[in-house]
């Protein structure tokens, strides 16, 4: 069957990342980053760079994409706690966000050892919280 021919998209197909109301195209395509998010929650928000972050754990960034836009993101496990590191492109806050697995219920304990791993301290946190109760911003430590 070497030789079967499959059709190209109709003419009025959207891109299968995209939402359109009445969507024509019958796939709907999500990013990798998308799908494995539902299996996190925000807990944080961190000032380094994701570059200097992903580099200091040797991690390797992936880029997808959500509905605001495309995302940089670096999912890993420490001592059997999954977290994810990610940056929306665009978006008007500079911080990195910190996930934790879903499973992990003290976000404390994992935070705690997500920052000695890389080698930074609290003053590094810019947020902390998370859905249901909210999120809180952290002082910064002022500049000299």
């Amino acid at each position: 069957m070497a030789g079967l021919e499959v059709p190209g998209p109709d003419s009025d197909w959207e891109r299968a990342p995209q939402y359109q109301g009445g969507k024509r195209n019958p796939a709907f395509q999500s990013s990798m980053w998308e799908y494995a998010a539902s299996s996190f929650r925000l807990v944080a928000g961190l000032s380094p760079s994701l570059d200097v972050l992903a580099a200091r754990l040797r991690l390797t960034i992936e880029r997808g994409w959500e509905d605001l836009g495309p995302v940089d993101a670096a999912m890993f496990r420490i001592q059997k706690i999954d977290f994810a590191l990610s940056r929306l492109e665009g978006s008007p806050r500079p911080d990195v966000f910190v996930w934790v697995g879903r499973a992990q219920a003290d976000v404390d304990t994992a935070l705690s050892l997500l920052l000695d791993a890389l080698g930074i301290g609290e003053e590094a946190l810019t947020f902390r919280g998370d859905i249901e109760t909210g999120f809180v911003d952290l002082p910064s430590e002022p500049q000299t």
